[in-house]
């Protein structure tokens, strides 16, 4: 490991008295037991799922003959560009968020509970799942997302979360100032010393040393260094850590419309090289905002894509204006699979990681939040009960009466499904979902 995440490690387990140099090292050299990594793909305005010039059962549902629960499956318009993941996706059908109306305020309850009153599942999965870099509960990437209003989707109680916007800033917050210009290198080359992160706490003990004490310290402290020197010349970083390789190029100018693939793809690229490094475990990439007024210039240069998901322009710009938010969180799954996992680096980082890819509503047009779509991707470590692709029809296990849909589940019921996967107790008095997990009867 690299210095910066070897006392990442360290401050995590609350370590401040002097350790064993054979503890120390067994610390830092224990790898290969998998732990699940989560992350949150929300896009904005819906996925289309209303019929619509010649597309009768909407974009994204896959047709499954009147099946409910089965993997034999064909992608609908939309959905066909996750074909690549079809054999690890799992698709959610019969799902309500808040009201089911309202409008565009479901970004303030699509990732908490239904009285929008707890702190979001992103944050509270990031509390218990924690990484090395023990300041970062879990990582907010938010490419485009407040160009206008700040519309988001992740929740401290109340409060809203802003997400970094910024990819330059976003790459520092994962690795810090001195990480940039790395040209490609396996580790951070940071300018800050070894101990900078625990530096007040190291002098407030020393002060409170006699001369030989604080003399043993410092002596204790070098060896630490050596230590770390030997690992990072003979340790694997992470499974093959190259923080480099997510740079991000230099122009790109964050809030315009004419580097929007560039922008949402260096995110994607840095949310990926945490999760592999270590850094956290979970992510929450919300890609633009509700109503989203960036335009996708290969789709239109002169509509946006919230106009098109209303249907404003032609059946092709709607069409393709939803279908360019999938291509990007594929973008994110290629580069999941194609990065290591930093516990079991003979594995892809997608084995070890859950993918929940939503949006704040079901179909932009109307503006509802009837049937909105979930799709949980990835290997998850083995908890994920995909079954090779599969699509699951809830409604049989709706617990809420509505006029048009029946009855619906609760979108709450997911995120307390996900938490008790986790292993954690998510507050939003809702029951789980059965036969998602492996783990959760």
């Amino acid at each position: 490991m690299n210095r910066r995440r070897f006392l990442q490690s360290l401050l995590a387990t609350g370590v401040a008295a002097p350790l064993s140099m054979g503890g120390f090292a067994r610390m830092a050299l224990a790898q290969g037991s998998a732990k699940l990594k989560v992350v949150f793909a929300v896009i904005p305005d819906g996925f289309g799922v209303d019929a619509y010039g010649g597309y009768n059962k909407g974009l994204w549902f896959p047709e499954t003959g009147g099946l409910k629960d089965t993997g034999n499956f064909q992608l609908n318009e939309m959905s066909k560009h996750l074909a690549a993941y079809k054999n690890q996706s799992l698709f959610l059908k019969g799902l309500i968020v808040g009201s089911g109306t309202g409008g565009h305020n479901a970004w303030t309850t699509i990732l908490r509970d239904t009285n929008a009153s707890k702190t979001s599942i992103d944050l509270l999965l990031g509390d218990k799942l924690r990484g090395t870099n023990a300041l970062m509960k879990r990582l907010y990437s938010g490419p485009h997302a407040t160009v206008g209003a700040a519309w988001n989707v992740s929740y401290d109680g109340n409060a809203m979360i802003v997400p970094e916007i910024n990819p330059y800033q976003l790459f520092e917050q994962v690795y810090g100032s001195g990480a940039g210009g790395m040209g490609g290198g396996s580790q951070p080359q940071s300018r800050a010393h070894l101990f900078d992160n625990a530096n007040s706490r190291i002098q407030q003990l020393r002060a409170n040393l006699g001369g030989s004490e604080r003399a043993k310290l410092d002596t204790h402290l070098d060896a630490i260094e050596q230590v770390v020197t030997d690992l990072n010349a003979s340790v694997p970083v992470a499974g093959g850590c190259t923080p480099g390789d997510a740079e991000p190029a230099a122009g790109l100018v964050s809030t315009s419309a004419d580097y929007r693939d560039e922008v949402t793809r260096a995110h994607s690229n840095i949310v990926a090289s945490a999760l592999s490094c270590g850094s956290t475990r979970v992510a929450t990439l919300q890609i633009g905002r509700s109503a989203d007024p960036v335009a996708i210039k290969s789709v239109s240069a002169t509509r946006n894509p919230h106009d098109c998901a209303h249907r404003y322009g032609s059946v092709t710009e709607w069409r393709d204006s939803r279908a360019w938010y999938v291509q990007q969180v594929k973008y994110l799954l290629d580069k999941l699979n194609a990065m290591p996992d930093p516990d079991v680096p003979t594995d892809s980082l997608l084995a070890h990681t859950l993918v929940v890819f939503t949006s704040e509503m079901a179909d932009g047009a109307p503006e509802h939040m009837q049937d909105v779509p979930v799709t949980l991707i990835g290997g998850a470590s083995g908890l994920l009960k995909h079954q090779g692709g599969r699509v699951k029809d809830l409604y049989d296990q709706g617990e809420r009466s509505h006029w048009r849909m029946g009855k619906a589940v609760d979108m709450q019921r997911v995120w307390t499904t996900i938490g008790q996967a986790a292993g954690i107790s998510v507050p939003y008095g809702a029951s789980s979902i059965p036969g998602i997990f492996t783990n959760v009867n």
